[in-house]
């Protein structure tokens, strides 16, 4: 199958997917649920903390922006460094770190990466506008990272077109 059919249809059906999920989760919640609140209020609880004014509501949205940006680098820019070496089967030979580097980092970003998941899971289960500014703040930090890391790649496949401003006029 063809790699660009592939990826569309990959895409497709996740969004189907997607789409259904979130229309039955709408649908089918809890008129009375604390997780359809917007902004602070006496009974929203973070973890143990209370976000009762406005200072640590915005407080928290910041530390989520935080944390999804600097997730976005380390699993966007840092991480395929690390997985291409330590994961690729087909490259034996390193030539850009010691193995005890290698390990090093690997682990540190494994690490890394399973705190905040577990943060993460916290930020979606608090509140239904905690998580769209964890989903927004996630897909405006990877949209910045893919800019800057498709500017460093060569498309081969560009197609060139050519404009014409005036037609002459037909004689018929």
């Amino acid at each position: 199958m063809e790699k660009i059919l592939l990826l569309k249809l990959c895409i497709l059906i996740n969004l189907i997917i997607l789409f259904i999920s979130t229309i039955f989760l709408f649908f089918s919640n809890k008129e009375s649920s604390n997780y359809f609140q917007i902004g602070w209020s006496e009974n929203f609880t973070f973890v143990s903390i209370e976000i009762n004014t406005p200072e640590r509501y915005f407080t928290l949205c910041l530390f989520i922006i935080s944390l999804n940006i600097s997730e976005i680098f380390l699993n966007d820019i840092a991480g395929p460094l690390i997985q291409f070496s330590t994961y690729n089967p087909y490259k034996n030979e390193i030539k850009d770190f010691t193995r005890f580097e290698l390990e090093l980092y690997s682990n540190i970003i494994i690490f890394i990466q399973l705190c905040k998941r577990f943060i993460q899971i916290f930020v979606i289960l608090s509140q239904i506008d905690i998580a769209l500014i964890s989903l927004v703040s996630s897909q405006v930090s990877a949209s910045f990272v893919i800019h800057y890391l498709l500017n460093q790649k060569y498309f081969g496949n560009r197609h060139n077109y050519i404009e014409i401003s005036d037609y002459p006029p037909i004689n018929i």
